[in-house]
């Protein structure tokens, strides 16, 4: 039985070019607010940026510095939704034109024929949200009526689409679309019914609930529960080996905010002043990410993710401290 690997993902990479072997692999990229939900899980709040916001030319040129340090994907991981950005497609024709892979975050409600089609033409890799198959869940957990149907309208015409990408490599199947689900104790029980959703189309990916931002407040009244056991039927979280204890977006690549500020990872937003931004030496800045979580890691133990850290507020103070 073949493996099914998302393009893109961590695996992906790894078997294409072993992690470490260049110092970045993944450009971790945040556009500028803009979402059509209020999602009660989003980790993200908007804040106003000082220096403003990020234009295409100055984003254009973040990713070719990237590219000659042999990066290798262009994770698009908000801060809202990004195909609501109005330069979106210009950004896939030129993410796709420099040959990285273009690797979006999306909720979905915008992936129209006319939209999946552009995105697939580009060599896009999809990352779909999708927290329930319940109607009345889904809609109340992004806070939005009709939400789901229009969902799983657009699900169905994107995975007609692309099928036709999938492809064999070696013992491995390569497929450019995933579902993200978030975890609380109202869709557990719906992991095997998603996982039967996906077919053999789409990599399935559940993930641990981030206690951060906005998510704080609304998804935490959903989550009593805590470390869920999802067993072996979902894939690891996409940024992670299978024998990995970390997260490779982070340690194996350099997160952008959407002022142009480095930060820890895409969604510590908490943390764009306390590095430096595009304009300044990448692999030094990368480096400096990575000597701060490893010094907090010392004293407070390990994560695979900084942002699903216990103690991820003394992060917070930690790193402010120390860049005084």
């Amino acid at each position: 039985m073949l493996n099914l690997i998302l393009k893109g993902s961590a695996p992906y990479l790894n078997n294409e070019r072993k992690f470490g072997e260049k110092e970045i692999d993944y450009i971790m990229l945040n556009l500028p607010f803009l979402c059509n939900y209020n999602c009660l899980k989003c980790c993200n709040r908007f804040r106003k940026h000082k220096g403003g916001l990020f234009k295409l030319n100055k984003i254009e040129k973040a990713i070719l510095k990237c590219k000659k340090l042999d990066a290798r994907v262009v994770v698009i991981a908000g801060e809202g939704e990004p195909t609501l950005y109005k330069n979106i497609k210009k950004l896939i024709r030129f993410i796709n034109k420099n040959k990285l892979i273009p690797y979006i975050f999306t909720n979905g409600s915008n992936l129209n024929k006319a939209m999946a089609t552009f995105l697939a033409k580009n060599n896009t890799t999809l990352i779909i949200n999708i927290d329930s198959l319940d109607e009345d869940k889904y809609d109340k957990y992004v806070q939005k009526k009709g939400a789901f149907k229009n969902l799983i309208t657009n699900f169905s015409i994107t995975k007609k689409i692309y099928k036709n990408k999938i492809y064999q490599s070696g013992k491995n199947k390569i497929t450019s679309l995933a579902i993200n689900l978030v975890l609380n104790n109202e869709n557990y029980d719906q992991i095997a019914k998603i996982k039967q959703f996906c077919e053999d189309n789409a990599v399935f990916v559940v993930n641990q609930p981030i206690n951060i931002g906005s998510a704080s407040k609304g998804w935490g009244k959903f989550n009593q529960t805590k470390n869920f056991n999802i067993g072996k039927d979902v894939s690891y979280p996409l940024g992670t080996l299978r024998k990995g204890k970390e997260c490779s977006y982070m340690r194996n690549g350099i997160s952008i905010g959407s002022s142009g500020k480095i930060l820890t990872c895409a969604y510590a937003l908490e943390t764009e002043n306390f590095y430096g931004d595009i304009n300044d030496d990448i692999k030094l800045e990368h480096k400096k990410v990575m000597r701060s979580v490893d010094d907090f890691y010392k004293q407070y133990g390990k994560s695979r993710c900084i942002l699903r850290h216990p103690q991820y507020q003394k992060f917070i103070k930690f790193i402010n401290k120390n860049s005084k």
